[in-house]
């Protein structure tokens, strides 16, 4: 196996573990399973209200039955021989069908530890996310399910500021 395909391996596993603790922790989420939707993780239940632990950046609260896409990134990146911020990954079907059906993001960023300790979040407006990927998008190659994909760095979502890799998120919801 090569390590782009390990690589690739984990973080399918680290954004599976993410979506699962999301899910059980937020009792306004109700999973959806990829046998019944590939292009978003979730749905709201009941309306979703911002909190210290989970922000929103364009709303101020989420409706009952609004999909809901979980995306995570690493906080730091190898970049060669430096690191640069994580960044999430996005498929653009996956994205125009969130888009047209006014979904969310839930952006999740996390500690490569052991739990992935999680940072910061933020629920974001798919129409907003739109915007931030314009002139981002590149086609992929090879046997993977999407055509075009777009990769947002973390911190043009969420203010770096109000970052602290020693302070994890969502003890108490």
């Amino acid at each position: 196996m090569s390590s782009r395909a390990s690589e690739l391996e984990s973080s399918k596993a680290s954004g599976d573990a993410l979506e699962a603790e999301i899910v059980q922790v937020v009792d306004e989420l109700e999973y959806i399973s990829d046998h019944t939707a590939t292009w978003h993780d979730a749905r709201t239940t009941a309306v979703l209200e911002a909190c210290q632990s989970l922000p929103f950046y364009g709303i101020v609260l989420v409706e009952p039955d609004v999909p809901v896409e979980i995306k995570g990134c690493q906080i730091e990146t190898s970049n060669g021989n430096s690191s640069t911020r994580g960044r999430f990954y996005v498929k653009r079907a996956a994205h125009e069908r969130l888009v047209e059906t006014a979904g969310m993001y839930l952006f999740v960023v996390y500690l490569p530890r052991p739990g992935l300790p999680q940072v910061a979040r933020a629920i974001v407006p798919a129409t907003l996310v739109d915007e931030l990927l314009s002139g981002r998008w590149y086609e992929v190659g090879g046997s993977r399910s999407e055509q075009e994909v777009a990769k947002l760095a973390w911190s043009h979502v969420i203010d770096p500021a109000s970052v602290d890799p020693s302070v994890t998120v969502g003890d108490s919801w």
